[in-house]
């Protein structure tokens, strides 16, 4: 429309030019300009006169009238623009005529909208009071409206809308929205015709189905998704093509409704004969040995032609290549099917293109993340040949950062044939966080925190403090039974290498049953990533353990050794130096909710002794967990650990602040917290002879504790959990026994909220280690497993 209108406007321009007798070729003089409005609400002579070139005084040129007629519209301010050209003494008069669009008086009525709210719907119009008004507008955006429908299965939703002039003076109007939003489509029954080879169960995973275990699907149909199923289309043929059914048809899919709104849903394939692979070769290779390409094409003949497989090839076949320099190379899988034996040849056909050399590294997007941030993780450099393998690397090590939302590379052409620039394009995204949260636990029962964290943090860039790729968290938790202060600053970059530094201070109160425990100290950690997804980091701490207000100081004797005394009236205050030096092995899949991998940890700590202070121990310790993944999303979970703490030197044992407990919590579920384990006990004589009038957990000196889990995904963020937890503490170092192992077992809810995750867990008693220990049914914890 733009188009037709500049060209009709110089069209009439030059039949006004040739109809006032001048000579061939003679163009009139533009003697004046003035405006024409054709619709409600004045017109802004300045801003048309902004957007036109030809001025009074020149000489009339059709090309640049029509070149103005285009910048008025592109103004999106008109929804008509024309030019005449009225005779006038020594030339013409140029009228612009214009119609205004109207303005919107407010905000969108929005009418019929049951699904959505007014609100939600306005925003996804993006109209503003003042916008401009017109059709072609109001199309897209109802288009935007229609695609938020269809995600929530309502395809046939119709949406109408009602223009009206409300201030002609001003030309502003109002906009009504009609939504008719029917009946959604609920899936009710999924059917499939003509496969043999896949079964229906298999191919409804790509549907992305509610499982019929899941509760959800039990009161709610699953709603069905025009781009949805077409995806589903595509994951089928994929199945197929990965099969060797080469000649498969997925047809599209049918829908059959019945007046409730309730889909059927059925696909009707063709699936063809297998076919089996034929020769595999590889072709276009002249800078490398073709023997040393087809090594990375291992196929023998006869196994089933998977098309995902033949991808495979072709990708190591282009890494190969790329790692040595040869960006632009470009290598074809070229199939040749031989419909009567059903065999298919493969021909890998590569076009090498030529080596070349990194010339720049260009980094672009980022606004707030430093320069030096990014190329530090970089594994490519200027001046080297080109790696694609480690420039793909790179990229993903920048995304892993997790600064950005979206990293992507490529590279730029230069002067030189053999030389090209490789960009690195980022896209910034929010990297800090304020979080306020209150809540309930088994253990520190009524609790709340406040915590301000940022991820991408910079000490030295002020005022906005952020860019410079260090990490601060500040958290303040508190409770009826714990009080924890922290502050914490990582720089994973120390002195510019791969070294990370951590900084700690921290005052924590905890209030047990027969004491309190306040500990406030700093610690300083130094960590190095090693080959292997291993990683040592050495932790020196400067800590000072207060133990206050002792509940009983009357005598107790350990229940497994009546002769040995023990007292509650020691309060200390004692100044600990610490080192521990731990090893770590993670390859889980993710760090909060993994479903694949195995993390491990050895360390070992000193107390006391050339470090000085008041406590002379000792720990040495492993723990290690592992994730495997099973179907439908289900995980199972194996978790271990073993941890001994000793005393040296003149210290005669360990305090009580350093031993080890268990129990309740993220340990052995069922029983109360802390409290299986070495005891004492309070005795007085009775008339069969002594009674046990109470009794206090001290702690030991070894822990072995086992844990397995089952979890269940319910719907997104809730998961369904079984688990058996195992173990026990001894008064000993290295002392283990199994004859007193304590255990439970259970069910639970995981409720996978981010930043505030919730485990709610009802365990069983299954064996006690003694028959003072309490139970405690019930465990509700706020954070991710251990």
């Amino acid at each position: 429309m733009m188009r037709h209108t500049a060209i009709a406007g110089a069209l009439v321009l030059a039949l006004l030019c040739g109809a006032g007798g001048r000579a061939q070729g003679e163009r009139p003089t533009v003697v004046g300009r003035e405006i024409r409005n054709l619709g409600p609400g004045p017109v802004d002579e300045g801003l048309v006169f902004a957007h036109t070139s030809v001025m009074p005084g020149e000489e009339l040129d059709p090309a640049a009238v029509a070149r103005d007629v285009r910048a008025l519209l592109d103004s999106d301010r008109f929804s008509h623009v024309s030019v005449e050209a009225e005779p006038a003494a020594d030339g013409v008069r140029l009228v612009y005529v214009v119609r205004r669009k109207l303005e919107l008086d407010g905000r969108v009525r929005v009418e019929g909208a049951a699904r959505f709210s007014a609100r939600r719907i306005r925003k996804l119009l993006a109209f503003d009071r003042g916008g401009a008004v017109d059709e072609q507008a109001l199309g897209v955006a109802a288009a935007k409206v229609r695609e938020a429908y269809a995600k929530r299965g309502l395809n046939d939703v119709g949406l109408s809308w009602e223009t009206e002039v409300t201030n002609e003076e001003f030309g502003l109007a109002s906009v009504t929205l009609y939504v008719d939003e029917g009946l959604p489509q609920r899936l009710r029954r999924v059917t499939f015709s003509g496969n043999t080879a896949i079964s229906d169960r298999v191919l409804k995973k790509s549907l992305r189905l509610r499982a019929p275990w899941n509760p959800i699907g039990w009161f709610q149909k699953t709603r069905v998704s025009d781009l949805e199923v077409e995806a589903a289309r595509s994951e089928m043929r994929e199945a197929y093509l990965d099969r060797g059914y080469l000649d498969v048809t997925v047809g599209p899919a049918s829908f059959a409704e019945d007046g409730d709104g309730n889909v059927t849903l059925g696909f009707a394939i063709e699936e063809g004969a297998p076919y089996r692979l034929g020769r595999v070769r590889v072709t276009g290779v002249t800078a490398f040995p073709v023997s040393e390409i087809e090594r990375l094409v291992r196929a023998e003949s006869g196994e089933v032609a998977s098309l995902s497989r033949v991808r495979g090839w072709a990708g190591a076949v282009s890494d190969f290549y790329e790692s040595r320099g040869y960006v632009d190379v470009r290598v074809r899988p070229a199939l040749t099917q031989d419909a009567d034996d059903r065999t298919v040849d493969v021909a890998l056909q590569v076009s090498e293109g030529g080596p070349v050399h990194v010339r720049n590294i260009l980094i672009r997007g980022n606004t707030r993340t430093r320069e030096k941030v990014i190329r530090r993780e970089l594994l490519v450099y200027p001046g080297d040949r080109y790696d694609g393998v480690k420039a793909r690397t790179s990229e993903r090590r920048i995304s892993n950062l997790g600064f950005f939302s979206n990293v992507r590379r490529y590279t730029v052409d230069t002067p030189l044939a053999d030389r090209k620039d490789l960009v690195f394009e980022v896209e910034e995204q929010r990297t800090g966080q304020f979080m306020v949260g209150a809540g309930f636990s088994s253990i520190e029962q009524i609790m709340g925190f406040v915590e301000l964290s940022q991820g991408n943090f910079d000490l030295k860039g002020w005022p906005h403090f952020t860019g410079g790729g260090q990490k601060l968290r500040l958290r303040a938790q508190f409770g009826t039974r714990r009080r924890a202060y922290e502050l914490s600053f990582v720089e994973p970059w120390f002195l510019d290498r791969k070294l990370s530094l951590g900084l700690d201070l921290y005052r924590n109160e905890v209030d047990y049953r027969d004491y309190d425990v306040r500990r406030t100290g700093g610690a300083v950690t130094l960590g190095k990533a090693l080959p292997g997804a291993n990683r040592i980091s050495f932790r020196y701490r400067l800590e000072d353990v207060e133990i206050w207000d002792v509940a009983d100081t009357n005598r107790y004797v350990y229940l497994d050794n009546p002769d040995e005394a023990y007292f509650f009236n020691r309060e200390e205050d004692t100044l600990e130096s610490s080192l521990t030096v731990t090893l770590t092995h993670d390859r889980r899949d993710n760090a909060f909710i993994p479903t694949r991998g195995v993390r491990a940890t050895l360390f070992g700590r000193l107390s006391g002794g050339p470090l000085g202070c008041d406590t002379d121990t000792y720990g040495l310790g492993a723990r290690a967990v592992g994730y495997v993944p099973l179907w439908f999303g289900h995980v199972f979970r194996l978790r271990g650990r073993y941890e001994v703490v000793d005393a040296y030197g003149d210290e005669d044992e360990v305090p009580i602040s350093d031993r080890l407990f268990i129990g309740g919590g993220r340990t052995i579920r069922g029983f109360d917290y802390r409290d299986v384990g070495p005891k004492v006990v309070r005795v007085a004589e009775g008339v069969d002879g002594p009674v046990v009038i109470s009794y206090r957990p001290v702690g030991g000196r070894t822990l072995a504790l086992a844990t397995a889990s089952y979890t269940i995904p319910i719907v997104k963020g809730i998961r369904f959990a079984l688990f058996y937890d195992i173990g026990n503490v001894w008064r000993d170092v290295y002392e283990t026994s199994f004859e007193n192992l304590a255990s439970g077992a259970g069910v639970g809810l995981r409720l996978d909220l981010p930043g505030f995750p919730v485990r709610i867990d009802r365990a069983w008693v299954i064996e006690k280690d003694d028959n003072l220990t309490d139970e405690d049914a019930w465990v509700i914890w706020i954070g991710y497993d251990p």
